[in-house]
């Protein structure tokens, strides 16, 4: 019997041990009863490794975006403790793309923006991520009851959770520009998926078929009030925005920008 052979250990790999850095999440994981989140996972706090080129390329291919595939496979290797990335919350996973884009390439982004003043040109402006982090605004567990409580006029209590990116993904599939106009049933089944995404109970029923159905037949106000009462209390997570002056006028402007993995990852 021949001994086994070892591989010998590569050298360069003893010093690339790149710890990465924890992070909590601004929902503080209070929604996340279906495994979501690692067991071990405590008040939301997950931690964060860098990108390698393989994710890089993840993130650059359109279909595996367009899926959700990109996110769960990227997340996979860099998030192990979240176990259902699409599941999450979409502030969440926005917050996430935000920790991930700076563990790996630093602590600034460098947008381009054209102000809309005279002779503007495309500049450059670099944006400091960890504020941005830092300032996210977590929601507050103490009043999570009676924020996210509704009481329609029928006397019917529903609870309320925010958006999960799974639903929103679903919905900007619907409406892609590539596909031709949704018909009325389309886009009524898109509307009552965002709906009931955000139902978490009524009456303390959590059945998702039972809600469907329930949702489906409520007045067109009721869920108006629903959708009003959710957007009240969407003032949670990071916000992506800085405040700098014009490099052509010298106006303090506003620059908005998104966690679009197409550009962001760039």
């Amino acid at each position: 019997m021949t001994d086994q052979i070892e591989k010998p250990t590569n050298p360069l790999l003893a010093n690339l041990r790149i710890p990465g850095e924890t992070f909590r999440l601004p929902s503080h994981g209070l929604f996340y009863v279906d495994g979501e989140l690692d067991d071990n996972v405590k008040n939301g706090e997950v931690h964060v490794y860098p990108m390698t080129s393989l994710d890089e390329i993840v993130f650059k291919t359109p279909d595996m975006l367009f899926t959700g595939e990109a996110l769960r496979q990227v997340f996979a290797r860099c998030i192990p403790q979240v176990k259902k990335p699409t599941e999450l919350l979409a502030k969440d996973v926005d917050f996430l793309l935000t920790c991930l884009r700076m563990i790996t390439y630093g602590s600034e982004i460098t947008l381009l923006y054209t102000h809309n003043c005279e002779n503007a040109k495309s500049r450059e402006y670099d944006v400091p991520l960890r504020p941005i982090i830092q300032e996210a605004k977590a929601i507050d567990p103490t009043t999570i009851t009676s924020t996210f409580t509704v009481r329609l006029e029928n006397g019917q209590t529903v609870k309320l959770k925010p958006s999960t990116f799974a639903t929103m993904l679903e919905f900007s599939q619907a409406f892609d520009v590539g596909n031709k106009m949704p018909s009325l049933e389309e886009l009524q089944k898109s509307v009552v998926n965002v709906l009931v995404d955000i139902i978490a109970s009524v009456d303390d029923v959590t059945d998702k078929a039972l809600i469907r159905e329930w949702a489906t037949k409520i007045p067109a106000g009721w869920v108006r009030q629903l959708t009003a009462a959710i957007e009240q209390v969407g003032n949670w997570g990071a916000t992506f925005e800085t405040h700098q002056n014009c490099k052509d006028c010298g106006q303090l402007i506003t620059i908005e920008f998104n966690t679009n993995p197409v550009s962001f990852f760039s």
